[in-house]
């Protein structure tokens, strides 16, 4: 798939490490679709620290929230997300409240198995086919998912399969269907890989890319390098910096910056630089993708400004 064909997806699902910054590209690629002229939701799932921040939008909740013109924002909570379901079938509201306060129904829905991720997954779906009025235009263009990580996130994907295994036959396994059946349409979803340059981040990239496709029958659309360290100094700027390092070079550049300190600083870019185009090269080798790659930010730097460079990086065909 080329990048560019990302935007013309109804559902795209963010996976990666924990610590690689999906909420970060989430942000950035729901900025992409606002800013060209469209609508996005981008859904954390019990997020502490909501990718909205980075906008500078105030913390959003549980219900969608219009952050920006045409950029919404969600932070679903599993628990919240199965109450609403209780109170959409029960619809006296007296005895919902009722099943909701009740120290059995908690317990229950605690320790059912994969419930949490259904009833999440559930809501997702529900979200991505939402249509506005007579007109019947679906509410949101994009709908842009920052998953867990890696080893739960897996699980997450999977936790349909199990649910129509376990209930074939009634509500639970139909909607379970739907749900395996959007994950699984090329059509309307993509599953995006989002990596760093270590070592665990590209290893369970590889990992997840595996067994997304035998075991979920999803077959990923993109990868995405983040906070890649490009080239700063030109090469002979680089032997220049290795040069006067090897010969103990001293000095004072400005008050309070010297030459030991600045050529220690242009060293660890330079390692940093090799390790990034290292990790780029197995990426690209091991899940034979379309590789997106994003530079490096400081989390005080990651502003509109940021997520508006690495959206036109997103968008770049």
């Amino acid at each position: 798939m080329a990048q560019g064909d990302l935007f013309s997806k109804r559902l795209v699902i963010l996976t990666g490490k924990g610590g690689v910054g999906k909420s970060v590209v989430g942000a950035a690629l729901a900025l992409a679709v606002a800013e060209r002229g469209k609508r996005a939701l981008l859904i954390e799932v019990d997020a502490p620290l909501e990718a909205a921040r980075h906008l500078g939008a105030a913390p959003v909740g549980t219900r969608p929230t219009e952050i920006r013109p045409g950029l919404f924002a969600v932070n679903l909570s599993p628990a919240g997300v199965m109450d609403e379901y209780v109170e959409g079938i029960v619809k006296i509201q007296l005895l919902a409240r009722r099943i909701l306060e009740s120290p059995i129904y908690r317990r229950f829905f605690a320790a059912a198995p994969g419930l949490p991720e259904l009833m999440v997954l559930g809501k997702i779906m529900v979200l991505e086919e939402a249509r506005e009025g007579w007109s019947r235009r679906p509410r949101y263009d994009m709908v842009i998912v920052d998953a867990p990580a890696t080893g739960h996130g897996l699980a997450f994907l999977k936790v349909p399969i199990a649910a129509d295994a376990a209930a074939p036959i009634g509500p639970i396994g139909a909607n379970a269907r739907r749900i395996l059946e959007l994950l699984r349409d090329p059509v309307r979803t993509a599953l995006v890989i989002v990596a760093i340059p270590e070592e665990m981040a590209v290893v369970e990239a590889a990992w997840f890319h595996h067994l997304a496709v035998e075991e979920v029958g999803m077959r990923p659309a993109l990868a995405v390098l983040n906070a890649a360290h490009e080239r700063r100094l030109t090469a002979s700027q680089e032997a220049e910096v290795l040069r006067l390092s090897a010969s103990g070079a001293t000095g004072r550049l400005a008050r309070g910056v010297t030459l030991e300190a600045a050529l220690a600083a242009a060293r660890r870019h330079i390692r940093r630089r090799k390790m990034t185009r290292f990790y780029q090269a197995r990426l690209k080798r091991d899940l034979a993708l379309p590789l997106v790659t994003l530079p490096y930010y400081t989390e005080g730097e990651i502003g509109e400004d940021a997520l508006r460079a690495m959206a036109r990086r997103l968008e770049r065909p």
